[in-house]
């Protein structure tokens, strides 16, 4: 059976009351986690853009940017929600697909339930984990990682999940939803390049996938009608994109019996995933220690090959980083940030902190290696890291961290999601008050009864 026919048969026979309760509260917490992100990300480089456009073209006023306050067109609104989303690199992670799933699907989901109007909270629920098993499946099928492939899976998959999210929310029928992932593959894309150079299209491309999973749902409602054949045919996605180097079995065993949203990793550390288990390992050895930055020699950090290829490489430049992007995408400056603060968030990846000389200078003494233990046991996956800190009086200092917080492992509490919301609303374009963030943070936690999901935005603008 073409893959295509099973996600229709798993999207469509899906409902809330097949949802165990573990996974229901695992998906509030994405959910906020990726409100939060949305909100910190409406005050990123680039998203003003996106909204100026969208008043200027105009249109029905049917969903909300999220933290402007605009209704604009459903598909509009969801470009500038999902490239807010992803701005801060604060979104949620699939360490084992690689990949960003909530920040496809969660826009896509608000965007439909404003626009096509009284959507209740548990087909929302039901719609986000729809849509995101459908981008981790795909993901963990892949022989190989995005960041040495350069394919990404982040904005390819993410066009089926947002298209099989909008799908489910709008009631489309079998014949409707198989339709729109084969829409869905015609409008698939996305590469690593934007990453490795550090340019704000990987936060646009963010928003363009959400808007490309709800057009193809939309296409498919219409009576549009798509490839039948989008992931196996001869000129499949599989074939095509990825040399039929994938394992279907990992897309359809259990499908429908496991929720793959359990497995996602909430992010404290505005960047690249793969730099996190570095961070971890740093600000351990500060605190363990004591250490400072100007006592350093040397910071040798072992990752392996994906993490290198995509934070590391080359290293020269990601020393000095050109970008906002660039700097999120940087283990040298994000560890040099890490020792010499003690933390890492937002406010050191705007245009004065990636150009102060304390940092850019620790820097400099940021070796990363791949190192082939851990490419061994953790060559697929967002892997763990490994630190040697020498200083200049000639002490060594070493810490390893497989789980950083957020991970399945070693998860936040929904409190502690609704802690980054606060840190990350003193970000949002606009003020957003107190009481207004009290409100939104209730509705997601008891998500389930609410009887209509566009409160949300109306509470975030």
């Amino acid at each position: 059976m073409e893959i295509a026919d099973r996600f229709v048969e798993y999207i469509h026979d899906l409902h809330y009351r097949d949802l165990p309760v573990r996974v229901v509260e695992a998906a509030k917490k994405v959910v906020l986690d990726t409100l939060a992100s949305m909100i910190a990300g409406t005050s990123a480089p680039g998203i003003d853009i996106l909204v100026s456009l969208g008043r200027q073209w105009g249109g029905s006023p049917e969903s909300t940017a999220i933290g402007f306050g605009e209704k604009l067109p459903a598909p509009q609104a969801v470009m500038i929600n999902g490239a807010a989303g992803r701005a801060r690199d604060i979104d949620e992670v699939h360490d084992g697909a690689v990949l960003h799933s909530a920040v496809s699907v969660v826009p896509v989901c608000l965007g439909v339930a404003e626009w096509a109007g009284a959507k209740s909270g548990d087909d929302f629920l039901t719609a986000v984990v729809a849509g995101v098993e459908v981008i981790v499946r795909l993901g963990l099928s892949l022989h190989q990682s995005p960041n040495v492939t350069g394919i990404s899976s982040t904005w390819q998959m993410g066009t089926f999940g947002a298209c099989a999210a909008a799908g489910k929310l709008l009631g489309l029928n079998k014949e409707q939803m198989r339709n729109a992932l084969g829409i869905a593959y015609t409008q698939t894309a996305g590469n690593q390049q934007a990453i490795i150079e550090g340019t704000m299209m990987v936060r646009v491309q963010q928003g363009l996938t959400a808007k490309s999973g709800l057009l193809s749902a939309i296409f498919a409602q219409r009576g549009m009608d798509g490839p039948r054949a989008p992931f196996q045919g001869k000129f499949g996605y599989f074939p095509v994109y990825h040399r039929n180097e994938y394992d279907p079995a990992k897309i359809t065993s259990g499908l429908g019996k496991s929720f793959e949203i359990e497995n996602c990793s909430l992010k404290p550390f505005p960047c690249c995933k793969a730099i996190h288990s570095s961070i971890s390992s740093m600000l351990k050895i500060k605190a363990r220690t004591g250490i400072t930055a100007d006592e350093l020699e040397q910071v040798k950090a072992r990752v392996n090959q994906a993490a290198y290829n995509l934070t590391c490489h080359p290293v020269e430049s990601k020393r000095k980083p050109s970008s906002i992007p660039d700097a999120q995408f940087s283990l040298p400056y994000t560890l040099a940030v890490a020792i010499r603060r003690g933390d890492v968030f937002i406010q050191d990846y705007d245009e004065n902190a990636i150009r102060n000389k304390l940092f850019l200078d620790t820097a400099q003494k940021v070796e990363p290696v791949v190192d082939a233990e851990i490419e061994k046991r953790a060559g697929r996956r967002i892997g763990p890291a490994i630190l040697e800190v020498r200083t200049k009086d000639g002490r060594i200092f070493t810490e390893g961290t497989d789980s950083v917080k957020g991970d399945p492992q070693n998860p936040m509490t929904f409190e502690e999601v609704e802690e980054k919301f606060r840190k990350c609303k003193a970000f949002s374009a606009r003020e957003l008050s107190d009481e207004k963030l009290s409100k939104a943070v209730h509705l997601v936690k008891h998500l389930e009864k609410a009887p209509d999901v566009s409160l949300v935005p109306e509470l975030l603008h």
